[in-house]
């Protein structure tokens, strides 16, 4: 069992750090225009893990090291209803290997669910520390790029087209404040119940980080994860500490946003268009809360994808082939619905929707349970991801770490800190 469990921890932690370090050596390739980009793919990572993760899963079961539950039952549901997708796609091969650059199709989809199953199943306490240690550290660097990648106009950096806006090493500020609303929230939490200064120190790098990604709904998920873990566990919290963590917070928020904007229109002459700056998109975004361009245009696409998502709504058109039923415009092509609950039932079907989101609930109900600093972090950062789902994407950058978290959290007892 304890050779099974190192080969897992040893995957999550060549997912956690590969994948990344993939997408900085493609930013190299391109802004050295070597033309190498092409095999410097994070789809490759995962296909070469995939079937590592699988044999790994069926042996833990054969040998009876790894229980089958109920919830392993759901995952297997998740994985055939995925299959039977695919059988009826629109088009086969994009649900299966994913859309061009995105690649996540079905083998990513099997990826997910092997990584939960496997990491679930990890019940060294060390290891378990040590992954989101890494976690850590591995956001750390990425917070120093997008730092560069904001502050600076340097040709060696690799940039968004608006430059104020940070995406670190995974490519887009959506996916950016993603995995900074989860590494944001785990620091938050350490620190709110333990009082320790070092997570302090984390909190204000992480929050730096998910202000510069410029990015409103990780921004908003990150809010109401935060109001939430007060609500529920105040009995845990230190308040002297939580006051003084919020008044910081929020002066950090208008330090940047005032810094940002200073730099790209002082310095740099760089335009920041209002749908492009968290505090003016909000702002906005009120004004118009009856016109369909609320939400920076969701509203509108969530409108049209309706009508898509009821005519797939058992089986859906496909994983991944959301671009090849959605009514397409001529200027801009949507291949995400910016909604990971509504994407799935467009592409995946109403029965894949509900067992994913059974899943999410079972874990979602033990969290209230949870009493250790340590599982409360993991759990508010579940949280906080499953909010700004409702309007973002799922992409392979940032999915396997949800993933690995929610693993992490299902395996979590009851316990106070010792």
């Amino acid at each position: 069992m304890k050779k099974i469990e190192k080969l897992v921890y040893t995957i999550v932690i060549a997912s956690i750090t590969g994948l990344p370090l993939i997408n900085f050596l493609r930013y190299c390739n391109n802004l050295a225009d070597t033309g190498y980009y092409k095999y410097f793919r994070q789809s490759y990572l995962i296909y070469t893990l995939l079937p590592i993760l699988f044999i790994v899963y069926i042996y833990g079961i054969v040998k009876k090291y790894y229980k089958i539950t109920y919830v392993d039952v759901l995952m297997y549901i998740l994985g055939i209803l995925g299959i039977i997708s695919t059988i009826f796609a629109v088009d086969v091969k994009t649900s299966i290997w994913g859309e061009v650059i995105r690649y996540e199709g079905l083998l990513a989809l099997f990826y997910y669910y092997l990584l939960f199953l496997n990491v679930k199943n990890i019940n060294n306490e060390k290891y378990k520390r040590n992954i989101i240690k890494v976690l850590i550290i591995t956001a750390i660097l990425q917070l120093v790029y997008s730092f560069l990648q904001v502050y600076t106009d340097s040709s060696m950096i690799m940039h968004f087209p608006y430059k104020h806006m940070a995406i670190g090493v995974i490519g887009n500020p959506n996916f950016y404040g993603s995995y900074m609303v989860m590494l944001t929230l785990i620091t938050v939490v350490l620190y709110s119940i333990k009082g320790k200064s070092k997570y302090l120190c984390l909190t204000i790098m992480f929050f730096i980080g998910l202000c510069l990604a410029s990015s409103t709904a990780p921004f908003l998920g990150f809010i109401l994860a935060y109001v939430f873990f007060f609500l529920v566990f105040i009995k845990r919290i230190k308040m002297k500490k939580f006051l003084l963590l919020t008044i910081v917070l929020i002066g950090l928020f208008f330090v940047v946003d005032k810094s940002v904007v200073y730099v790209h229109n002082n310095l740099f002459s760089n335009v920041i268009y209002d749908t492009y700056n968290i505090k003016k998109e909000v702002v906005n975004s009120v004004k118009n809360v009856k016109s369909e361009n609320f939400g920076n245009g969701r509203i509108k696409l969530w409108k049209n994808t309706l009508p898509v998502a009821k005519k797939y709504f058992w089986v859906g058109c496909g994983i991944d082939n959301f671009a090849k039923v959605y009514p397409q415009s001529n200027y801009l092509i949507f291949d995400k619905a910016h909604n990971i609950y509504l994407q799935m039932l467009v592409t995946n079907g109403i029965f894949a929707l509900v067992t994913y989101c059974a899943v999410c609930l079972i874990i979602f109900i033990k969290g209230f349970k949870l009493r250790d600093a340590f599982s409360i972090s993991l759990f508010i950062a579940f949280v906080g991801y499953s909010i700004q789902a409702f309007a973002n994407i799922s992409v392979i950058d940032v999915a396997p770490i949800f993933y690995i978290i929610l693993g992490l959290l299902y395996t979590q007892k009851q316990k106070l800190d010792s």
